[in-house]
């Protein structure tokens, strides 16, 4: 997809833009692809990411914006993202389970998964922090001692999204440590001051400003801007939607239930088990899943190969 340089002028118009007293004539609903690229080339083009769409952490947006003002293809990012993202996917199952054909296979499903087409197909920000999250993971626990690696990785993935996804994988993988006995808190509190030095980076065209009085007004915002429409709504998505989706639910259920607490494959499947529950109270969108398909396609892929392996 081309850039279309008119689709700043309908955000500019749009109900994005909170700022004006709602004084603008004709006034316009856009999609979220459009405030993403939108806002991304104002970006590139030297606005503050603190200006416009201000909800939202800039990073990916300023991938999308610098892809449209250079390549004329505001979607040139997503392509190289999805292949990170089937690569680490690969990666993640060949640590952990020890086969490649697990990682593989795992990849493959992904691959033809209509929410990895979805996510890639339109600029949205949850494919690029999806990555980040995975290769915060995989750092985490087989690169141990890159724990710079680690807190950009970290930071990256907080400054691509709103960051309660972040917020929330972050603890499971803390408690997780904790019962493990893997916890250095020496070690966490560099991670962390990485990762909040990489975030606020990604502000630099704002400063100087006050990181934490602009955090504390997104987290404002989106309180009071985002409201599920009816609890469960992504129960009878996810269960109604495409075919092998319930059945990795309880493949994933499965697996975790015979697996041990010191097993990584325990963590791998109480990650998108969490998640899932918790996102039965957001508003039901497909993208969202793109944060527990890789986990419960490794899950799936590892009873495919159990199960023909042991014929």
């Amino acid at each position: 997809m081309k850039f279309d340089p008119m689709v700043v002028n309908r955000y500019l118009k749009s109900q994005d833009i909170l700022d004006i007293n709602g004084d603008i004539k004709d006034r316009v609903m856009v999609s979220d692809e459009e405030i993403y690229i939108a806002s991304g080339y104002l970006y590139a083009n030297g606005a503050k990411p603190t200006d416009y769409n201000f909800q939202h952490p800039p990073f990916i947006k300023y991938l999308f914006g610098m892809s449209a003002k250079y390549f004329n293809l505001p979607l040139l990012p997503n392509i190289i993202f999805g292949a990170i993202l089937l690569f680490e996917v690969f990666h993640l199952g060949s640590l952990v389970f020890k086969n490649r054909l697990i990682g593989f296979l795992a990849s493959v499903l992904l691959l033809i998964d209509p929410v990895f087409k979805e996510v890639t197909i339109y600029a949205l920000l949850d494919l690029g922090q999806m990555i980040f999250i995975l290769g915060f993971i995989i750092t985490t626990f087989f690169w141990k001692k890159h724990w710079i690696g680690q807190g950009v990785l970290l930071g990256l993935a907080t400054a691509s999204k709103f960051y309660s996804p972040v917020v929330i994988f972050l603890g499971i993988i803390y408690l997780y440590k904790i019962l493990t006995k893997q916890f250095s808190l020496k070690k966490e509190i560099a991670v962390l001051l990485v990762g909040f030095i990489t975030f606020s980076l990604c502000y630099i065209k704002a400063f100087p400003f006050n990181i934490f009085f602009e955090q504390a007004k997104i987290i404002k915002f989106m309180l009071e801007h985002n409201h599920a429409v009816e609890w469960g709504g992504i129960i009878s998505m996810f269960f109604g939607g495409y075919i092998l989706w319930p059945i990795l639910f309880f493949v994933n259920l499965y697996q975790l239930f015979r697996s041990k607490v010191s097993d990584p494959v325990f963590l791998l499947c109480i990650l998108p088990t969490t998640y899932y529950l918790l996102l039965t109270f957001q508003l039901p969108f497909t993208r969202y899943f793109i944060l527990i398909l890789p986990f419960l396609y490794l899950s799936l892929s590892k009873l495919i190969c159990e199960k023909l392996l042991s014929h």
